[in-house]
């Protein structure tokens, strides 16, 4: 895609939605004033599929609302998804594939979905069978959605909770490691979803740069979200998003500007593949913030722009 920009368009998520269709309506009508390119939905919030079938008439309203729109969109499949669970994998793979097919119906390019994860007993034991094992579910699901004229974006996580207290763990807690796996999996179906956020704080746990870790991914990124979060790990007892951000711990999702990240650096780091788009994810009263975080991705999407191509 030589005479694609890196970044062709820069957008946000919905923000809470629970099924009200009118509420995409709304949103999507709010991001295209603000001077979005580009909305991304989160699979499960639409109330559009169930038993992992998609419920047609709810399909068809959203895809009209989708069309009727000067938005492109990207769907975020439900954050479950785990190509490492393998006492589940029916389960898994049933809800990723009905994630493309709903990608499929209403425009969606894209289809973001996180990294396995293990527990760190069981990722000690088997590191290399696990990461074999995912790379068989993505090939079998990215050759589904090339079909379907969809691809999809492998995300690397955030120390959630269940890390932080030692009961799960991912390798793409470390950028460079998706970006391996990636490497190795080498589908053309998929593609990386380099979250700078989680890798600020996947940094932040493990003693890396998040510069360096943006810099290795970002040769096989073809999706981008972005945030600001401080890369300190969530405590107990404070568990809210709104608390997070207040705190300075966690997965915050907050705005930015707010000097949590470097974003000069990382846009400095980030020649991701031509065609990518750029998505702000804010939550809660976060997203009171939404226009001024937007002007502020375009800067970084300029920057990132500015960046040299490969001839």
């Amino acid at each position: 895609m030589p005479n694609l920009p890196r970044i062709a368009g820069i957008g946000a998520n919905l923000g809470n939605i629970a099924g009200n269709l009118d509420q995409v309506r709304a949103q999507m009508d709010g991001l295209a004033t603000l001077g979005a390119d580009v909305v991304e939905a989160y699979a499960s919030s639409l109330g559009v599929v169930a038993d992992a079938r998609l419920i047609p008439s709810r399909v068809a309203d959203l895809r009209e609302i989708c069309a009727d729109r000067p938005l492109s969109v990207t769907l975020h499949a439900p954050i479950p998804i785990d190509f490492m669970d393998r006492d589940n994998t029916d389960l898994h793979r049933a809800a990723a594939r009905v994630s493309v097919d709903l990608a499929a119906e209403i425009g969606a390019g894209i289809v973001v979905i996180h990294a396995g994860r293990a527990s760190p007993e069981a990722w000690a034991d088997d590191a290399d069978g696990f990461l074999a094992f995912e790379r068989e579910e993505l090939a079998l699901l990215g050759d589904h959605a090339t079909a379907a004229g969809v691809r999809i974006a492998l995300e690397n996580i955030s120390p959630n909770p269940a890390v932080i207290a030692g009961k799960m763990t991912s390798y793409s807690l470390d950028p460079a490691a998706l970006a391996q796996q990636l490497r190795t999996l080498d589908h053309p179906g998929v593609t990386g979803c380099l979250d700078y956020s989680h890798a600020n704080q996947g940094a932040g746990l493990l003693g890396l740069d998040p510069v360096a870790g943006a810099r290795a991914m970002a040769p096989v990124t073809g999706h981008i979200h972005i945030s600001e979060a401080s890369g300190r790990p969530a405590i107990p007892g404070v568990s809210a998003q709104p608390d997070w951000m207040y705190f300075g711990i966690g997965d915050m999702h907050a705005p930015l500007g707010i000097g949590c990240m470097d974003l000069d650096a990382l846009a400095d780091a980030s020649g991701v593949l031509p065609g990518t788009f750029a998505i702000l994810e804010l939550q809660g009263h976060a997203r009171a913030m939404l226009g001024d975080s937007l002007e502020r991705l375009r800067t970084f999407a300029d920057r990132v722009n500015a960046l040299p191509q490969a001839a």
